[in-house]
């Protein structure tokens, strides 16, 4: 038998996108979420991801596959972001796999570069058109993201929905892309 289990893919930043569904769903739920108000401390955003992915898993107990979006190195974000956010990012990693720890998930990370390369064909395209194409991508698959976070999330989804059912890979391939209207 296949394993197949329903996925949650987390895109962690101060707005987190997040995807939801089995491999098998056409249309995978979506959306993001703020922890807490810009300016908060790292403790409240924290504390808002704890809480926020407790009520989400026990809204959805189908739930068997958390997949994030690995934080970059410092060097690679090296003069794009500040100490802080490098803190945020590692911090949140954090916080889902404690929250998860010992509770019978499946949790997984994936590389930007990866999913880049699996959603949008290249993981060598700037972050701003790399969002673009992300967000275009997603619409061509027949999913309405509510902003550019929940399509990242989505893209990890389906890149972690694809490790599992390979026959899904082929949506996202250069080869069988259809044109929007």
């Amino acid at each position: 038998m296949t394993y197949a289990p329903r996925i949650l893919a987390l895109d962690l930043a101060s707005r987190t996108g997040w995807a939801c569904g089995l491999p098998a769903d056409d249309r995978p739920r979506s959306g993001s979420v703020r922890f807490a108000r810009d300016g908060a401390s790292m403790a409240a955003v924290f504390s808002g991801c704890r809480r926020w992915l407790n009520d989400f898993l026990a809204a959805d107990a189908d739930i068997k596959l958390i997949v994030f979006e690995a934080p970059m190195t410092p060097q690679h974000m090296a003069g794009r972001t500040s100490a802080d956010i490098i803190r945020v990012l590692i911090g949140l990693c954090a916080v889902v796999e404690e929250a998860t720890y010992g509770c019978g998930y499946d949790v997984r990370e994936a590389r930007v570069a990866d999913v880049r390369a699996h959603f949008i064909g290249s993981n060598r395209i700037k972050r701003k058109e790399a969002k673009e194409l992300t967000v275009t991508a997603c619409y061509r698959l027949g999913w309405a993201p509510c902003d550019d976070n929940a399509a990242d999330a989505l893209a990890l989804w389906h890149y972690q929905a694809s490790l599992l059912e390979p026959r899904l890979a082929v949506q996202s391939s250069p080869l069988f892309r259809r044109r929007i209207a």
